[in-house]
């Protein structure tokens, strides 16, 4: 369980075993709902990093057999030929823009998605991309949407669209899942147009475990796919770039430009393939857990609440006159640990550090501060 007096020792553990937050037992906190990257390392994946630690590291950029093992798995999951893993999912989206699209291109992506919005500096200023921002739909684009897009005439001085960008699941829209099939149809509709197909699935495993459907077939039809490993998994860290055995070839020489040949990481590969393997269960309770936050909120906030998740995201809308960045720090005073999105949005996110206690007791604080009179 997460902390419930402030007495404890300050290394203890939640029940699942994995680590509290150090300073948590001296700040008495009701848990950190800011991110999944907030979960901890799961007692597997830090078994495995230690006994791969003890073993002589490889020289080479590819030849650790944990490296190669983690990248052959989850290609082999997601069913494409090859992948490569690197620091972030922010390189692997960088990597795959400038592999897909040269200077002064042009790609169609969601207005709120990732790639526009946190990745826009590097998307614009590094690689030298535009983002031709399209409305969605709870953060997705829908098929028609991208078609009439890419069949719409080219004013002379326009950027030519080269790339289509999707993101699943959706984080700015609370962690939504892209309809079935979506997916599919927009593929379809970047052949005939001749562009390519990026998907940012930096929690595609979320989207797995909400869907039942295969990480391979979510992913369906499109030339790449970017997947964090230490967002939902806990895996200490990385992200993985899958693609094309020829495309994965031009994305180490890119990874080199950028200076991230990373090495040796085999205790980190070892560490995020136990991660992967481990998924399934955890995933299905921080599910569950966020719908039971949603609940209790709606019934303490009303329409605040928004709606309810598809996976471990929960959205609220700050009441008016109260600032998010305002209402964040109220509830951190409060011991509760909340990420303001926006304006006017809260941000909670429900991961392996959260347990059904922390959940109660963060409804009871979040009703508290929120019904408060804004200051």
């Amino acid at each position: 369980m997460l902390v419930r007096d402030a007495g404890r020792n300050e290394h203890d553990v939640t029940a699942r075993g994995h680590p509290r937050h150090p300073d948590e037992a001296k700040r008495g906190a009701v848990a950190d709902f800011r991110s999944d990257l907030m979960a901890g390392i799961p007692p597997a994946a830090r078994e495995a990093m230690l006994r791969a630690a003890a073993q002589d590291p490889e020289m080479g950029s590819r030849d650790d057999p944990h490296q190669s093992r983690l990248e052959r798995v989850v290609a082999d999951l997601a069913g494409f030929e090859d992948a490569l893993f690197v620091p972030t999912c922010t390189l692997a989206n960088q990597i795959a823009l400038r592999l897909w699209c040269r200077p002064g291109d042009a790609m169609v992506a969601a207005a709120d998605s990732h790639v526009a919005g946190q990745e826009a500096s590097s998307t614009a200023g590094l690689a030298g991309v535009t983002v031709r921002r399209l409305a969605g739909r709870r953060g997705h684009l829908a098929p028609e949407a991208v078609q009439a897009a890419l069949a719409a005439p080219r004013r002379a001085e326009e950027q030519p669209t080269t790339l289509v960008w999707l993101e699943n699941t959706h984080m700015r829209a609370g962690g939504s899942v892209a309809p079935e099939g979506w997916g599919r149809a927009i593929a379809s509709a970047c052949r005939e147009a001749g562009v390519r197909l990026h998907l940012d699935g930096s929690r595609l495993w979320n989207a797995e475990a909400a869907t039942g459907l295969s990480l391979a077939a979510l992913a369906t039809d499109a030339d790449s796919l970017s997947l964090s490993l230490n967002k939902a998994l806990g895996a200490p860290a990385g992200s993985l770039l899958l693609g094309g055995r020829a495309f994965i070839r031009e994305a180490l020489a890119v990874r080199a430009t950028l200076g991230a040949n990373w090495r040796p990481v085999g205790f980190l590969a070892a560490g995020a393939l136990a991660a992967v393997n481990g998924r399934a269960d955890r995933l299905q309770d921080d599910h569950r857990r966020a719908r039971l936050l949603h609940v209790g909120l709606s019934r303490a906030l009303g329409p605040l609440a928004g709606e309810p998740p598809d996976t471990n995201i929960v959205l609220v809308t700050t009441p008016p006159g109260m600032a998010a960045t305002h209402a964040a720090a109220a509830l951190q005073e409060a011991g509760l640990l909340v990420l303001p999105l926006d304006r006017a949005t809260l941000r909670f996110v429900v991961h392996a550090r959260i347990d059904d206690d922390a959940v109660v007791r963060a409804v009871d604080v979040t009703a508290r501060v929120l019904n408060a009179t804004p200051g």
